[in-house]
């Protein structure tokens, strides 16, 4: 099974690939808050107060984990009820979410440079 710890190490090696100088700051720079709202979530001690901390970041609309495919708090609770989602695996989830949103960044800022 994976686990967040083998999530980040992938996300590392994907940093570490990353073509260009420019490319590789605009990536670190929009990150940022990606990787502050993913350690928030993984900081959180059950799921309800996830699922708080998911709602105030889904509120901002800035750099949103889309956890499951779902925006919004809601929805991710209620698939979270009805699949009977682990803590640990919905944890997972957002480290995954996490190395998506990566990816997107870097794929963005890569195609700029050229």
């Amino acid at each position: 099974m994976t686990t967040i710890e083998d999530i980040y190490k992938d996300m590392d090696e994907i940093i570490s690939q990353i073509e260009g100088e420019d490319a590789s700051q605009e990536v670190d720079a929009e990150y940022k808050i990606y990787d502050k709202n993913t350690k928030l979530l993984l900081g959180s001690e059950n799921i309800d107060s996830y699922l708080n901390i998911y709602d105030e970041i889904c509120k901002d609309n800035i750099a949103i984990l889309e956890c499951f495919d779902f925006d919004n708090a809601q929805d991710l609770q209620n698939y979270i009820s009805e699949q009977e989602i682990s803590f640990d695996s919905l944890k997972i989830e957002t480290a995954n979410a996490s190395r998506e949103a990566l990816k997107f960044l870097i794929y963005e800022a890569e195609d700029e440079e050229y």
